[in-house]
């Protein structure tokens, strides 16, 4: 029998009993798909990527391929992706890389120990292809992970953005865009993109757009905001501006923006009192 078929065989008869000694080893993480107490569905889930590893890492070192195959290519991104999905943190699974690569190689070294016939070249390209392969594995994983994690941050903090400036209609052509919290050059951009999308898809002719719960703003967000008024007017919106506090009326002037030319209310109920709305107040 080739090298090659020894090899290959050797391993799958040992793969289930390499991933058993694997699992073996998981300690309770509830915060990890690793956990020892993970459900069995879970535990199913990492045999059948444990089991596509073995075979494709032992395909390649049976080989003797000196770059990473795509098996191994896709299997890291898949890997990756996977773990950004179930929440589990890169350095927990760079542990298990290790831990899964000592494991491995204790039956390598195994297998060529009873393989007697090979000489001690192939024996020593052998180990060096399983290690390089390896670090080009981690590798792959690193950069396919942090650029996933990068992904769903950036959807996390576009959806983020979105319910903090809502556009809340009050009937079929008045709206309320309520701001809160501090704002920095790349929330106004949302918030002017996001706005002018709603205003017109949503056909809203009157919007009221309320700064009060925003503590300060600089020059630069200052302008965008002010900008966002023009650009709604241009859309044949109506801007109403509410709640701007002296910090924020004191940047305006200095950037020579001219308010005058803005329809700014004090208050929430005066602009809405302005485009009609009679608020009853409780005793």
């Amino acid at each position: 029998m080739k090298t090659k078929d020894k090899l290959l065989d050797y391993f799958h008869s040992q793969s289930e009993e390499i991933i058993d000694k694997w699992l073996g080893m998981r300690e309770v993480d509830q915060f990890s798909i690793f956990d020892a107490n993970a459900s069995t569905e879970v535990e199913e889930k990492l045999k059948q990527e444990s089991g596509s590893f073995i075979r494709f890492m032992t395909g390649t070192i049976a080989d003797k391929n000196e770059e990473l195959p795509l098996e191994l290519l896709d299997w890291s991104n898949t890997i990756a992706k996977e773990r950004v999905n179930d929440g589990t943190s890169i350095d927990k699974v760079l542990d298990q890389f290790h831990r899964f690569r000592s494991l491995y190689f204790h039956y390598l070294k195994t297998w060529l120990m009873e393989n007697e016939d090979m000489n001690q070249e192939d024996r020593f390209d052998m180990i060096e292809t399983y290690h390089s392969i390896f670090d080009d594995v981690i590798k792959t994983f690193v950069i396919s992970y942090k650029t996933h994690y990068e992904n769903r941050l950036k959807d996390q903090m576009g959806l983020i953005n979105e319910l903090s400036s809502p556009i809340i209609p009050l009937s079929e052509t008045i709206a309320i865009l309520p701001i809160v919290g501090d704002i920095d050059t790349m929330r106004a951009k949302f918030i002017i993109e996001h706005t002018l999308e709603e205003c017109v898809n949503k056909e809203i002719q009157h919007l009221v757009v309320d700064l009060s719960a925003v503590p300060i703003i600089d020059t630069m967000v200052a302008q965008k905001i002010f900008e966002l008024m023009n650009t709604l007017t241009l859309v044949g919106v109506h801007p109403l501006i509410t709640g701007i506090r002296p910090a924020i009326a004191q940047t305006a002037v200095q950037l020579g923006i001219p308010l005058g030319d803005l329809n700014i209310h004090s208050t929430l109920i005066h602009a809405l009192k302005n485009l009609g709305y009679i608020i009853k107040e409780s005793h």
